[in-house]
């Protein structure tokens, strides 16, 4: 038990209860600087072991030095309790602002917590000293006139203001009240400090809990990160470019691409309801259902995934949504769920419209499937269409306006001519000017797709990159595809093809570069990661060629030419007992495969690994 508060209290009281004995016989009057020269009187009374040297610093500012005799060794309750005397003097002075720190100990340490004696204690040092500065005009104490006759029987002191007017204030202190009133304040005391010992142990468990949660979405936000996919690849000449503003760690906003074989390509973008964890897993849920529901009629996927959600969710959570197709002639079939229209802008004329359509959002009402309706509207070159939520035109200024509607076709008017990357830049730039010094009240997503204006030109140029590379003329094929790229830069196929021209015609630094970025769509090409390794292996970067390799073989395990390049790898880095696994591996696949007896007599000219 920690006995360091009560042998405080203590001191205190032993100052307060004998602090009678040092005032005047006569009726004069000392102030609390007289009183500290007085002490040393009180010390040789209540103890022989140690007397006590008081020595001026400034004004109102004193040492206390203890000094004990050498028969006698300073203990670490001493230390607590002579504190506890000087704490004594401020309270029969009253003192408001004032300090008092132990500055030295002979002490090598003491078995309590320290901090309330002072902050930087010396230990082991030749002397015991604390200090006490104050800085009130403190009052006077003096004996009292008035006789058991006419008062108690209780000791009492008389205590006088510092003011010298004629009418000075007079009031009496009852020296066992104020010993009394001490005590209450020291259970008090307890009290409180074990009521900080509790909201620390609070403290300390909602901070394993905020860990626990921070951590938790971490998770999220990674898994969700996985989910929506940061860049959407130019499909069939129309080139994609999204906004994203998530308002916490993880996003109630989704939106996502499904391909349909090549004819169709299916665009969602979804605001489920509320935000954080929960939110997330709707979305989950949301990728999973739009790629299991691949119907030729987007309203056909909204009846189904309105009915899969209430069976999951149980009506805890929505979504509202606008999903449409868009086929190979640029025909766009879409559906609402609850979600603002899409805004299509028209090359043609340079105007910006809201297009049509309406109906009840998913995962909430069982019969909601039937106010789901079915739109057509038809791209020509240059046209843009827009997808977004409603955190983009309900957010708000510091003036409380809505950046709204309007100010959104607007900006899509005044970007005319600009492409769907620089048009959905703008906006969101213009977005965050708009809400500067305002906080998120929701996430914000922009989709934009655009038909390309140049998509004539593009298909010519990259017909003749495919006739070159056909005709294994390798530097025409690099310039046409570097062109066709240029006009449609994250069309997969053209990137594949230019990936492949470098890489065969020896650029395999920017073949690597190319192919890399074309296996960030996960397109799971077997034949992408194989040129890449290849490209890898060139220049020397064998644990990538190796990787590449072996992702190629996994994708499509029926073609054995992966195998013989991790073959050929592992003889080129002396790894016997690899290349051995390898052809045993063709052996088993095809055993007539007729590259395995030249590897196998290169293998046996290897030296053995030990060697």
């Amino acid at each position: 038990m920690d006995i360091s508060g009560i042998l405080y209290h203590v001191g205190t009281e032993a100052l307060i209860t004998n602090a009678y004995d040092l005032l005047p016989h006569d009726d004069s009057r000392i102030d609390l600087l007289e009183m500290i020269y007085r002490l040393p009187i009180l010390i040789g009374r209540l103890t022989r072991a140690v007397y006590l040297n008081v020595k001026p610093i400034a004004d109102k500012h004193v040492k206390f030095v203890f000094t004990y005799l050498p028969e006698f060794q300073e203990k670490w309750y001493d230390a607590v309790f002579f504190q506890g005397m000087l704490n004594g003097l401020a309270v029969l002075f009253e003192l408001k602002e004032f300090n008092i720190r132990m500055t030295k100990t002979k002490l090598f340490g003491i078995h309590v917590s320290h901090k309330e004696l002072g902050e930087e204690i010396q230990f082991g040092s030749d002397a015991n000293e604390y200090e006490l500065e104050w800085k009130d005009e403190v009052l006077y104490l003096s004996r009292s006139h008035l006789t058991k006759e006419n008062v108690s029987s209780r000791h009492r002191v008389m205590v006088t203001s510092r003011s010298e007017t004629t009418l000075e204030e007079m009031s009496i202190v009852d020296v066992r009240d104020v010993v009394g009133k001490s005590r209450e304040l020291a259970i008090e005391n307890r009290d409180l400090e074990a009521a900080v010992e509790v909201l620390k142990s609070f403290k300390q468990e909602l901070e394993k809990k905020q860990l626990s949660m921070a951590k938790d979405l971490r998770l999220a936000k990674n898994i969700q990160k996985g989910l929506i996919p940061e860049i959407i690849p130019d499909w069939n000449g129309i080139q994609f470019w999204t906004g994203f503003s998530p308002m916490q760690e993880v996003s109630g906003d989704y939106y996502d691409y499904f391909p349909y074989h090549t004819d169709k390509l299916g665009v969602a973008v979804c605001d489920v309801s509320g935000h954080g964890v929960p939110a997330a897993f709707i979305t989950a849920l949301s990728k999973m259902l739009f790629s299991n529901f691949k119907k030729p009629k987007p309203s056909e996927t909204f009846k189904l995934i309105n009915r899969e959600l209430l069976d999951l969710v149980k009506q805890q959570g929505y979504t509202t949504c606008v999903y449409l197709l868009i086929h190979s002639d640029y025909k766009v079939v879409y559906s609402i769920a609850g979600h603002p229209r899409p805004i299509l802008f028209r090359h043609r004329t340079g105007k910006a419209e809201v297009c049509e359509g309406e109906g009840t959002f998913l995962g909430m009402f069982p019969d909601a499937g039937d106010t789901y309706r079915d739109l057509h509207l038809q791209l020509e070159p240059g046209d843009k269409l827009f997808l977004y939520t409603d955190g983009l035109t309900e957010a708000e200024n510091d003036l409380g306006h809505a950046f709204g509607e309007s100010k959104l076709l607007q900006l899509i008017e005044e970007n005319a001519n600009a492409s769907i990357q620089e048009t959905v830049e703008s906006i969101m730039n213009h977005h965050r000017e708009f809400t500067m010094g305002t906080d998120a009240m929701d996430d914000i997503t922009l989709l934009g797709l655009q038909l390309s204006p140049r998509l004539e030109e593009f298909h010519q140029i990259k017909r003749r990159g495919d006739q070159a590379y056909h005709q294994k003329d390798y530097n025409s094929a690099v310039n046409c595809y570097e062109k066709a790229h240029q006009i449609l830069p994250r069309e997969l196929n053209t990137q594949l093809a230019y990936g492949k021209a470098l890489a065969y015609y020896g650029k395999f630094d920017e073949a690597i570069g190319m192919l890399e970025s074309y296996n960030k769509f996960k397109t799971n090409h077997f034949k992408s990661h194989a040129i890449l390794g290849y490209c890898y292996y060139q220049v020397e970067q064998y644990e990538k060629a190796e990787l590449e390799w072996k992702k190629a073989y996994s994708i499509n395990d029926s073609n054995l030419s992966n195998l013989y390049n991790l073959a050929q790898l592992y003889r080129k880095l002396n790894q016997k007992q690899k290349m051995k696994d390898v052809i045993d591996k063709m052996k088993y696949i095809e055993s007539t495969y007729l590259h395995i007896l030249p590897l196998e007599k290169k293998w046996e000219s290897l030296p053995d690994e030990s060697n």
